[in-house]
């Protein structure tokens, strides 16, 4: 039986079921230099939903200690079979073996992310700027995280991953390479030169045009599909990453977050809640849900959280009680 090397059969590698065969024929696949860049693609995407599994090392060496402390050698147990040492002890090997291997494999899967991609991240009421080899520039709000790889980039790849938010200027190189987004919300950014902000977090995903032209590559269901965009407009996915597109005004293209500036026309309450727990850790319960349709409408600026509360309050004419982490909203 012939196979042919496809995302399916790379993930059932990465996952360990692959036959002999097949990994094989991967192995003679990535001798091909041109197969390096999607065999690492592919390896991202797999880890990003596969979360590698953590070892316990101290709460298992924990209940190994309880179990001698509760079950203690003595001269009273009889004497072993020679032949059954041998075999509890060749046991005792290959599992000692099995498990360091597994450790190992772990351990170099972390090692090559590391490796091969520099990682960016942002702390809660953080924003970050950087400069790209390729001359592009990157603007990462609170909470996100943006890799980029380490070797080649600007050369031979210019494919950046983005969990989070961020805006992006990006520079056109004379070769046209383009520059591609990648989010974990299955949909990409392709870009030559332009710029825009992408919004990829747990509760949904946006991306903002405000210059040049993007296509969007995304996944609906079992669908490939792709729709180009043009500035001042904003795709929008839903959970099913259906989207809708609409016009936004000059204002709601730019990031105001990068000045510490919030703008709000006719953002729900609900919706700012969102962002107090995104970007800045907040946990976020509000008393009512006609309190949670209230709309904002304003312009301001907020060096620090607390006074982001405070604006919130005056504006709506609301109570903001902040304990700690804890947040509540409530009508007076």
């Amino acid at each position: 039986m012939e196979y042919e090397v496809d995302k399916q059969l790379i993930f059932s590698y990465f996952g360990r079921t692959a036959s002999p065969l097949q990994r094989e024929l991967i192995a003679q696949w990535l001798r091909n230099e041109k197969n390096e860049e999607q065999y690492y693609e592919w390896l991202e995407e797999w880890e990003n939903s596969h979360p590698q599994y953590r070892a316990q090392t101290d709460a298992a060496h924990q209940r190994y200690t309880a179990f001698l402390a509760n079950n203690p050698q003595t001269d009273d147990e009889p004497e072993l079979p020679e032949h059954q040492k041998k075999n509890n002890w060749a046991r005792r090997q290959w599992l000692v073996a099995a498990s360091l291997l597994f450790l190992l494999s772990l351990g170099a899967l972390v090692f090559q992310q590391q490796l091969l991609y520099q990682t960016y991240d942002t702390a809660f009421g953080e924003t970050r700027s950087l400069h790209l080899s390729d001359g592009s520039r990157v603007l990462l709000n609170a909470n996100s995280s943006l890799k980029v790889p380490r070797w080649g980039f600007g050369d031979r790849t210019r494919e950046v991953m983005l969990t989070g938010e961020a805006n992006f200027s990006v520079a056109h190189t004379p070769d046209h390479k383009n520059f591609v987004v990648k989010t974990t919300k299955g949909f990409e950014v392709v870009v030559l030169g332009t710029e825009f902000t992408v919004f990829a977090r747990k509760r949904g995903a946006r991306v903002t045009l405000n210059k040049g032209q993007v296509r969007l590559n995304y996944q609906a269901g079992t669908t490939r599909k792709q729709v180009t965009m043009k500035p001042g407009e904003r795709v929008t996915f839903d959970p099913q990453n259906h989207i809708a597109l609409k016009k936004v005004s000059t204002t709601q293209r730019l990031p105001a977050w990068n000045e510490k500036r919030f703008v709000f026309e006719e953002t729900p309450l609900q919706e700012v809640a969102y962002l107090l727990e995104e970007n800045y850790g907040l946990q976020v319960s509000i008393n009512d849900s006609v309190l949670a349709n209230r709309q904002l409408m304003g312009s301001f600026r907020a060096d620090n959280v607390d006074q982001l509360l405070q604006s919130i309050s005056e504006l709506l004419d609301i109570n903001v009680v902040r304990q700690g982490r804890q947040v509540q909203l409530n009508s007076h």
